[in-house]
């Protein structure tokens, strides 16, 4: 049987050296932009990981997402801390 479709050509990023990131971000950020910015990022992690665990209870593999879920709440709990702690800090100035 002939293949229709050929298959897409091998590329191998360790072997080509491609260090194209996927998103880059400006020197310019402010660095309290930059954790409000990953809080909401860890929050949409923590949010969709939890949804997907409710209507998937009980499946294999239900352990290493719930592992996820818990790594990104602390993740965002201590980004959450540190911009309580710039806020306090810019507010005393």
């Amino acid at each position: 049987m002939k293949k229709i479709v050929p298959d897409p050509p091998y590329s191998d990023i360790s072997r080509n050296n491609i260090t194209t990131p996927y998103f880059s971000i400006h020197s310019d950020l402010i660095p309290s932009d930059s954790l409000a910015y990953a809080s909401e990022l860890l929050r949409g992690i923590h949010e969709t990981t939890d949804e997907f665990c409710r209507a998937h209870a009980n499946e294999p593999g239900q352990g290493m997402l719930v592992n996820v879920l818990h790594s990104a709440e602390m993740a965002r709990a201590l980004v959450e801390h540190v911009l309580s702690k710039l806020l306090a800090v810019k507010t005393a100035t």
